[in-house]
This record gives structure tokens, C-alpha cells and sequence, in this order.
């Protein structure tokens, strides 16, 4: 838990999905390449999304490649139609930290 986020969900496989809220570049998180995989981040005030980041600093690991991130003012939800997608994007196959601007701020 950092800066009131927290972790509420995630893919069953995947190992140290808390380590993706830290800044430290030495924790990671771990999942099979054949599983598709989710985290849901939980924030302790609404905010204004205006960019994601994605960092990446294991060198022999596979990338992510394509990844959508969805909102909800509500959690958990009672349905997927509470989902709302603010953004599906394209990562670069490299190390290091990547941004993505969202279009329109959510």
C-alpha cells in the first residue's frame, strides 16, 4: 500500500502485485506468460486520470504488449457494464518507463 492505494483484486497467478504500487525498480511482480492478467487498484479519493505509466526494469522478462485500463467509482461492482474503459494502448517492447496520455481526461 502506497499513497492510499491498495491492491483489491488480482489474477490468482500472479505473485507480488502489491510490489506494482511501489517505486523501488528491485520489487517485482510475477505471472505465467499464458495467463491473462488483471489488477484491480483501489484508491482512497476520487481522482482525475490524465496519464498512466508503466515501468518495466527486468531485463530477461517478457513485456507487456497491449493493456486497457477501465474505472468504476464503485467497487466491487455489481456487473461488468459498471466498467468503464478510459483507454486501450500499445507498449513498446523495452526497458524502463513508458507514458501513456489519456485523450481526454477521466
Amino acid at each position: 500500500k502506497i499513497s492510499g492505494a491498495q491492491i483489491l483484486e488480482k489474477t490468482h497467478s500472479i505473485k507480488g502485485a502489491s510490489n506494482l504500487l511501489t517505486g523501488d525498480k528491485d520489487k517485482y511482480s510475477i505471472a505465467p506468460c499464458e495467463d491473462k492478467k488483471y489488477v484491480v487498484v483501489g484508491l482512497s479519493e476520487d481522482i482525475l486520470v490524465k496519464q498512466v505509466k508503466l515501468s518495466n526494469y527486468e531485463r530477461y522478462s517478457s513485456r507487456v504488449k497491449e493493456f486497457q485500463v477501465l474505472v468504476s467509482q464503485e467497487y466491487p461492482v455489481p456487473n461488468e457494464e459498471y466498467w468503464e474503459s478510459i483507454g486501450t494502448y500499445e507498449a513498446e517492447s523495452k526497458s524502463g518507463e513508458q507514458e501513456f496520455e489519456l485523450e481526454a481526461p477521466s
